[in-house]
């Protein structure tokens, strides 16, 4: 049985995803990604407007993304030194999979009638 999930949880769950990232983006000192990681869900909440949703969605498959490739760079070095890589692997795989899942529940009806597209625009004759 599937679990329903409100769109206020489903937003807090996305929100955290997000805070995690901006921490990935403050280490390696990209501090417009920080920024970014930080306003969107705010902006999200606040203006309930479908693009930014969207931009949401957009901004944790990136992170997604970017956990993969940080997980096989840091891998790959601790390979290339003979140090234990597997933990790490397992973490930011985790990290990247939830990112992705935090994506993919912002997508969800619930969610979704939230957020109304905009009207299309008038038809001219």
């Amino acid at each position: 049985m599937f679990v329903a999930m409100a769109p206020a949880m489903i937003l807090s769950f996305a929100s955290l995803l997000c805070l995690i990232l901006a921490a990935h983006f403050l280490r390696m000192g990209a501090m417009p990604g920080v920024v970014v990681c930080l306003a969107l869900p705010l902006v999200t909440v606040l203006t309930r407007a479908r693009w930014a949703l969207r931009s949401l969605q957009a901004m944790l498959l990136i992170g997604s993304a970017s956990w993969v490739v940080t997980a096989l760079r840091i891998g790959a070095q601790r390979r290339a030194a003979g140090e234990p890589w597997l933990r790490m692997a397992l973490i930011l795989g985790t990290v990247a999979a939830l990112s992705a899942l935090a994506a993919a529940l912002l997508s969800r009806r619930s969610v979704l009638d939230r957020y109304p597209a905009p009207p299309p625009p008038p038809a001219s004759v």
